[in-house]
């Protein structure tokens, strides 16, 4: 089955009005969530009745008036359907008389574990999509399935250890081959045993494994509601899931996300979605998702990219005694400007994207809604004819090794996630992956400049991978602070020198000549700067495509910029282009060089020119 593309337009809120103008603008499609439960400030997820009122006990004519009250506004409306599967309070209330954890928000993997609320939530989860797809199947495209904090998938209390986790845990450990152990107490999970960061499986390997537990029950749950699901369902509708942040997460294996894999690899999901990065969102910044794009790809998942970046309009209260103070784009001419680059990110990438209303007032200017009108005309065009990769620069992630780190570290942050950011300002496109990919990327000759940003682990099955794909080609491998730390048993120091070129812990940056390839080493990842990078990528043969740091995203029909200072920038054109045309202003462009007059906070996005369709330009 292809995978279908969206644009659309989520709220939390009935935002008819808004709602009524996307459709002006011919965005029909709508998420819709028919909640039950509160957001992580108590409030309402939903202002509609509750659906699911006790055991086996639910008013579908409450879900029925959601999509009649849309369809009254937009009749041509299609909805991406938000499934609730979080515990309404009653059950988190009856489960906890019975000395049973079943508050999915706060709890996730202890009442994942919990048979009573594993029947009725697929009780509950069969009585909806029965409803949905007996009454509304020609309206709905998709279903997305929610659950933990934020209906992310987030376990936010994995210390929590009761008696049906335990009993689970030691199943996995006989499952494993694993003597019986109890659970490390929340103190030990939290007891580093390196530099104050790293645990040593020699010593902790109780805290890596039972982390491991943890989130491979997090993924396995995905799989069986979805397996579960795909049953009721028509075959043509989708299912998504909030999933996978792995780039840009903190403590993402306390969270639960770290077995990607298991995901990726199930044919019952289609597609992946995550907001933009909390981080670098402002003017200038470079955005992305935070899961991992390549991988994506690879897998044939679809991503969902979500703009809940709030405009200068946005609605911050959300209720009369709760006011939230967001980060925001601070005028008319910002939030063009945003718009613009969540857009064509989602457009070069070839994901879908919704544009996310939150709490209501994030689209009221005309303005930005006629700029949403002509982004949607522009998508239409150019998501789903995707050009060939053009990136010269790989981000590698190994998820095994975000075990190893104190989830409640502040330095979890120095390692992908500021890498990442670092090289949304490089001025040359770049893709990530998950190390167990290598091997299976196409073209992977064509990097040039590979970062992986923590490679604590190097097993000698990995060591052989990376040997055999990743340290050849004379391309330049930059590892930071502590590659090869650990062979999956121990930790040794002395080990890092086969990696990083020079002893573990060497001050500043070191570039070592080798006859396979070249190591650069940096043993404090927070000085990484995307200065550091540019000059990686320039001796590594890198084309850089601006003469400063900029956001730069490319493929080989489509490069766009966002731009955060002004001034002139020269620009050079990938994959052999002789000519663009910049698609905003319709200003054309001749010559694979050429230079770019900003006005500073903008994005600019051209449709690459070559010789045989060079005619008119």
């Amino acid at each position: 089955m292809k995978h279908k593309h969206y644009y659309a337009y989520r709220s939390f809120q009935p935002e008819f009005a808004t709602m009524e103008r996307f459709a002006a603008i011919d965005v029909n499609t709508i998420a819709l969530f028919p909640a039950n439960t509160s957001n992580s400030l108590g409030q309402p997820y939903c202002r509609y009745p509750a659906n699911r009122l006790w055991f086996d006990t639910w008013d579908f004519t409450v879900v029925g008036r959601q999509f009649d009250d849309v369809l009254e506004h937009n009749p041509r409306a299609n909805f991406i359907v938000i499934v609730d599967l979080n515990s309404p309070e009653w059950l988190s209330r009856q489960l906890a008389l019975s000395h049973e954890s079943g508050d999915s928000t706060t709890h996730l993997s202890e009442t994942l574990v919990n048979p009573c609320w594993l029947c009725d939530t697929e009780h509950y989860l069969e009585a909806f999509l029965s409803y949905c797809e007996k009454n509304y199947a020609e309206k709905i495209e998709a279903y997305v399935l929610a659950c933990g904090n934020t209906d992310e998938w987030f376990d936010h209390n994995g210390e929590l250890c009761g008696l049906a986790k335990e009993r689970a845990y030691q199943e996995y450990r006989a499952r494993n081959g694993l003597p019986p152990e109890t659970p490390p107490s929340a103190s030990k999970l939290n007891s580093p045993d390196f530099d104050g960061l790293v645990f040593d499986p020699a010593r902790s390997n109780d805290v890596i494994t039972y982390r491991r537990f943890c989130n491979e029950l997090v993924a396995e749950s995905i799989l069986r509601f979805a397996r579960f699901s795909r049953k009721v369902i028509r075959p043509e509708a989708e299912i998504g899931v909030f999933y996978g942040y792995l780039t840009t997460r903190l403590g993402a294996a306390e969270s639960g996300h770290v077995e990607l894999r298991r995901v990726l690899d199930a044919p019952e999901v289609d597609f992946l979605i995550s907001p933009g990065c909390y981080i670098d969102r402002a003017i200038g910044g470079g955005s992305g998702w935070q899961s991992v794009s390549g991988s994506e790809r690879l897998a044939g998942k679809r991503h969902l990219h979500e703009c809940d970046q709030r405009t200068h309009t946005y609605n911050p209260s959300l209720s009369p005694h709760v006011k939230l103070k967001f980060q925001c784009w601070k005028n008319t001419a910002e939030d063009i400007a945003g718009v613009r680059r969540e857009a064509v990110l989602a457009m070069i990438s070839d994901s879908s994207l919704w544009w996310f209303d939150m709490w209501g007032g994030f689209y009221e200017e005309s303005a930005l809604l006629e700029e949403l009108g002509r982004l949607q005309k522009l998508y239409c065009r150019i998501a789903g004819q995707p050009g060939t990769p053009v990136d010269e620069i790989a981000l590698i992630i190994d998820a095994d090794s975000a075990y190893y780190l104190d989830q409640r570290s502040p330095r979890q942050a120095h390692f992908q996630r500021h890498a990442r950011t670092m090289l949304n300002h490089v001025g040359a496109p770049f893709d990530t992956y998950l190390l167990d990919d290598l091997g299976r990327i196409p073209d992977f000759d064509r990097y040039k400049l590979v970062i992986l940003a923590n490679q604590i682990e190097i097993t000698p099955e990995k060591a052989e991978l990376l040997e055999r794909y990743l340290y050849c080609g004379n391309r330049t491998v930059l590892t930071l602070y502590a590659p090869g730390l650990s062979d999956g048993t121990s930790l040794d120091p002395a080990r890092v020198r086969r990696w990083a070129g020079v002893e573990y812990g060497s001050e500043g940056l070191h570039l070592t000549e080798f006859a396979t390839c070249r190591k650069a080493y940096l043993a404090h990842p927070e000085k990484l700067t995307a200065a550091i990078l540019r000059d990686l990528a320039r001796q590594a043969g890198v084309l850089l495509i601006t003469s400063r740091e900029a956001v730069v995203y490319a493929d080989s029909r489509m490069l766009a910029l966002h731009l955060a200072e002004p001034g002139t920038i020269t620009i050079t054109l990938p994959g052999g282009a002789d000519g663009a045309v910049e698609l905003f202003s319709g200003r054309r462009m001749h010559g694979g060089v050429f230079e770019w007059n900003s006005r500073g906070g903008e994005t600019l996005l051209f449709e690459l020119k070559f010789n045989s369709d060079k005619k008119g330009i």
